[in-house]
């Protein structure tokens, strides 16, 4: 029998008046010490390296689809503008080609009408220069068509001609319609008797307006230069019309948005009438 040394316990056996703790609590300290298998371990550790190997492929999927359909409609969309654009060049012309039709056929019936207006207010001059009465109540009509613009005025005045810059753009240098109205309202102020511009009469019923970029007088649209004609003295209309709101206003544009205007004097000029005025009826005063 195999004694133990001095001091020592026999292997496997506690010092006398102690106990073995790991002898008792070893499957509980390798539980504490290894609370997960070690095969857990490792499965958890490669988990999410799969995981997000997975999902990346599965964006990249979708990508990848996402950008060949916006490929295909793109495709679609580029072949049916290239299909359609000889026909809407073709729609385009044929507008265009309809609407100078359109202006050429309102040219001529405003020249038809101001033709009829003519014979009439001449077999009207007629009827009424019988009798000195009727005299008379043709120069008060003579005078009220003058004032309205039913008829055509000649004589000495002021010629303008306006244009846009010589480099001008959608935003500067170029005519508004309310730049022509400040013009004509300024030549109003400086004694002006009878206004057209490009040909067309301007009376209280006319409206400057802006379509687009164009400038309409009359619901006709015009294209510069724009030519003002006015009749009044041409002695004192130059002085006042610089002197008034509009003509400052339009050298404003002169000097800093180099809009190109002249003006000049003339001695005999011809305004012309507005074909869209015509007398509706008469009656004798008193009756």
């Amino acid at each position: 029998m195999t004694q133990s040394p001095p001091g020592q316990s026999p292997p496997g056996q506690s010092p006398p008046g102690q106990r073995r703790v790991d002898a008792s609590m070893s499957l509980l300290n390798n539980l504490m010490a290894h609370p997960l298998d070690e095969g857990y371990a490792v499965a958890a550790r490669q988990r999410p390296a799969q995981g997000d190997k997975a999902n990346k492929s599965r964006h990249r999927i979708i990508l990848v689809i996402a950008l060949l359909f916006l490929g295909f409609l793109l495709a679609v969309a580029a072949s049916q503008n290239y299909r359609s654009a000889p026909e809407a060049e073709k729609q385009r012309k044929e507008l265009i080609t309809r609407i100078n039709t359109a202006d050429n056929r309102l040219t001529d019936l405003r020249g038809q009408q101001t033709k009829l207006a003519d014979e009439v207010r001449g077999l009207q001059a007629g009827g009424l220069s019988n009798t000195s009465e009727g005299a008379a109540l043709q120069q008060k009509l003579n005078d009220l068509e003058l004032q309205v613009g039913a008829v055509a005025v000649t004589g000495p005045g002021l010629k303008a001609v306006v244009d846009d810059a010589k480099d001008s753009d959608d935003k500067q240098g170029r005519l508004l319609d309310v730049d022509l109205q400040q013009f004509v309202n300024g030549l109003w102020t400086a004694g002006a008797e009878a206004i057209s511009v490009n040909g067309h009469r301007l009376t209280t019923l006319t409206a400057i307006r802006g379509a687009g970029s164009a400038i309409t007088v009359d619901y006709s649209s015009l294209t510069p230069p724009y030519t003002v004609l006015a009749i009044g003295d041409t002695a004192t209309m130059p002085a006042r019309f610089a002197q008034s709101s509009g003509g400052q206003w339009v050298q404003y544009l002169v000097s800093n948005f180099h809009v190109r205007m002249t003006i000049t004097t003339e001695d005999s000029l011809l305004v012309p009438a507005d074909a869209t005025i015509a007398l509706r009826y008469a009656k004798v005063g008193g009756r």
